[in-house]
């Protein structure tokens, strides 16, 4: 099966002409997992011609600007377009209160269905995948992401 991932923004602090704020999307199977959501992410789906509403789970890497400016309007969006999974969102230390803060302050009415979990180490596993949060050193509270695809075997 193929692992697709779209780089939807590659740049800082401070975005270019040609560079959006971090975002990445990788796609798997039924799975379409959003890497931060840097200011602007929901233009660059756009662009991309991709539909957010398809996210499955969201992973938070650390709470800079730059990686998660753009999570009040893509909240807000995914609640207008009447967004009827979970989303599951996954972040170091202070995720929970982080998302709490954030529907408390934009998004009054009309909220999605989410769940937020801390992680650390092997945190998702299903039949075709597992997802391990691995701590980095920065500044802040950071994870860093392993997205690992289960052996298959191919019969010829």
């Amino acid at each position: 099966m193929k692992i697709l991932i779209i780089f939807l923004g590659t740049s800082s602090a401070i975005p270019t002409e040609t560079r959006n704020h971090i975002s990445i999307l990788l796609s798997y199977k039924n799975e379409n997992i959003l890497i931060d959501c840097g200011e602007g992410t929901q233009r660059q789906f756009r662009k991309a011609k991709l539909n957010p509403g398809q996210i499955t789970r969201l992973l938070i890497t650390h709470f800079h600007g730059d990686h998660v400016f753009g999570l009040p309007g893509l909240f807000h969006t995914l609640a207008l377009n009447n967004y009827s999974k979970t989303l599951y969102i996954y972040g170091p230390t202070g995720t929970k209160k982080f998302i709490s803060e954030i529907f408390k302050t934009f998004i009054q009415s009309k909220r999605i269905k989410y769940e937020v979990k801390e992680v650390r180490g092997r945190f998702l596993e299903t039949n075709d995948f597992k997802l391990i949060a691995l701590p980095l050193d920065h500044d802040t509270p950071i994870n860093g992401y392993l997205f690992e695809e289960k052996d298959v075997l191919k019969r010829t």
